[in-house]
């Protein structure tokens, strides 16, 4: 899983690299939007993990944050520290 997650995480900063450059289209907005709440929700997993807690990454939280974005992933962490 951890390869997947770092896999996306270099395609979000190819992306990010290439929108930069030029005027990104809208997909390339949409991609980087959705990759970023995957990454983000890797990343904000991995440091939960040091406090013992973690949030359950499964096909609901992967399509949350997609559609959310890294918003997303705020909101499913502050569920997961209320045990919700």
């Amino acid at each position: 899983m951890t390869i997947i997650f770092a896999g996306l995480s270099i395609l979000l900063l190819a992306l990010i690299v290439v929108a930069s450059l030029k005027k990104p289209h809208k997909f390339i907005k949409l991609a980087i939007h959705i990759l970023g709440g995957i990454v983000g929700l890797w990343i904000v997993d991995l440091f939960l993990s040091v406090f013992g807690l973690e949030i359950p990454i499964n096909v609901f939280t992967i399509g949350t944050v997609a559609l959310l974005g890294f918003p997303g992933v705020i909101v499913l962490t502050i569920l997961q520290l209320f045990g919700i």
